[in-house]
């Protein structure tokens, strides 16, 4: 079953986004038109994947875009946000669900390094 989509302008190009999604995906457009690589590095950390600076720098704006929605709104959601979910993408892994490493208060998942 496919996900429903909407489309939306960015740059003049139309881009096909989950329904629902479609004013985050302009505004995050404009905010990563100008954001640097290290917000969305910590942005995907927050739910457990490990990108470099580098790697996001290669990325072409419609996927530091689609990473930093789906970032953002899984995160929101986890705090038990009444967000709507947004659809899991398929160029990125699964979040690593292992055992957890790490002492005391730090104690926790290691990240899904993306490739």
């Amino acid at each position: 079953m496919s996900t429903p989509t909407t489309t939306v302008r960015i740059n003049g190009a139309a881009w096909d986004v989950p329904r629902g999604f479609g004013r985050e995906y302009v505004r995050h457009a404009k905010l990563e038109a100008k954001a640097d690589a290290s917000v969305l590095v910590d942005l995907l950390a927050l739910i457990g994947y490990s990108a470099t600076e580098v790697q996001i720098a290669s990325w072409d704006l419609r996927r530091r875009v689609e990473a930093s929605v789906y970032a953002a709104t899984v995160h929101a959601r986890a705090s038990d946000n009444p967000i709507q979910r947004h659809p899991p993408l398929a160029w990125l892994p699964e979040p690593w669900k292992g055992p957890w490493v790490g002492e005391g208060a730090f104690a926790g998942a290691t990240q899904t390094a993306i490739p």
